[in-house]
């Protein structure tokens, strides 16, 4: 199963008032990508289109930019760059604002990120225009969770750089490795179809909440919000144009406190929308997802190994 965004979007990014919604795709992956690469902690430049986290890799003979999303949880590639390799079945993708067309599975037979490599990947190709239009780049496909599976990283937006970190026996960055200390937050996450899962609360209402790097902004599901709505603040409202024409309403809406683990966030912003497909695609309904209007506030650490969230304050210089 495959989560894209459009609009930003095309497998979960962007999604703030006048962008389309997310689309899920059903499907799975069927092998563990075997990565390979001379390196104890990768660093990698990241570039910044709008929220956007913007990676050069290479697919093949193919060099460009794609996007690290944990809302995909493989590699997704765009179908305008793609549509000639091999399909291997074809699926729909469907959306919380109608049907989105067929992507269909293929093979790679090399992916390079700088100094990390892999050889004969499975792809699914789908159609990310949206995203390319919405922010006027070219953008070959969408970095997911499952390739960095024997990893952990960390996202530095702040300095614009992403470490990939090869880890010990433990499943732990090795101690020479540690950049950043003085966490703000530490806790485990849980995986669902290779999404990263975990327990918040929103004004003192516990949710399950996705962690989504290609998200924009967070996302609360309508009926979750019903017995938020009292505490938050609304923005505004809009009507959106789905993809197979039908029309819905999302609210934009900020509220005053979001706790994860033991740390408070204040002054949040939110999207209300529904997520029931997101929670199809996942096989876990999910009451919100977090963005970049969360994940922006602080360097992070992704340990994939042992399923572990850190927010950090500071590098260690």
């Amino acid at each position: 199963m495959l989560l894209l965004l459009m609009a930003l979007c095309a497998t979960a990014m962007a999604f703030k008032p006048g962008d389309p919604a997310k689309l899920s795709f059903p499907g799975s992956y069927m092998m563990d990508p075997d990565p390979s690469g001379e390196f104890t902690t990768l660093v990698i430049p990241i570039k910044r289109v709008s929220n956007l986290i913007v990676l050069e890799a290479k697919v093949d003979t193919m060099e460009g930019n794609f996007v690290l999303d944990t809302g995909a949880p493989y590699l997704v590639l765009n179908q305008t760059y793609f549509r000639d390799y091999p399909h291997y079945g074809d699926q729909d993708a469907g959306g919380i604002n109608g049907d989105a067309g067929t992507v269909f599975r293929t093979g790679v037979k090399s992916l390079s990120i700088a100094e990390l490599h892999y050889d004969r990947l499975q792809a699914d190709v789908t159609n990310l225009s949206a995203i390319e239009n919405s922010r006027n780049i070219k953008v070959l496909g969408l970095l997911g969770t499952k390739l960095f599976s024997k990893f952990a990283i960390t996202v530095d937006l702040f300095q614009n750089q992403l470490y990939v970190h090869k880890l010990d026996k433990n499943g732990e960055i090795p101690t020479a490795e540690v950049l950043y200390h003085d966490p703000i937050l530490k806790m485990p996450f849980s995986y669902a179809n290779n999404a990263i899962i975990f327990k918040a609360s929103v004004n003192d209402n516990e949710m399950w909440f996705s962690f989504d790097t290609g998200a924009e902004t967070n996302l609360i599901d309508y009926r979750q919000a019903k017995k938020l709505l009292p505490t938050l603040q609304i923005i505004n409202r809009s009507k959106l144009t789905g993809i197979g024409g039908s029309t819905f309403e999302v609210i934009y809406a900020k509220f005053d406190k979001l706790m994860i683990g033991e740390r408070v966030f204040t002054n949040n912003k939110v999207i209300i929308t529904s997520l029931e497909q997101m929670g199809k695609a996942y096989g876990k309904d999910i009451d919100g997802m977090l963005g970049c209007d969360f994940f922006g506030r602080a360097v992070f650490t992704i340990n994939f190994v042992k399923k572990e969230f850190i927010m950090y304050t500071n590098k260690n210089e």
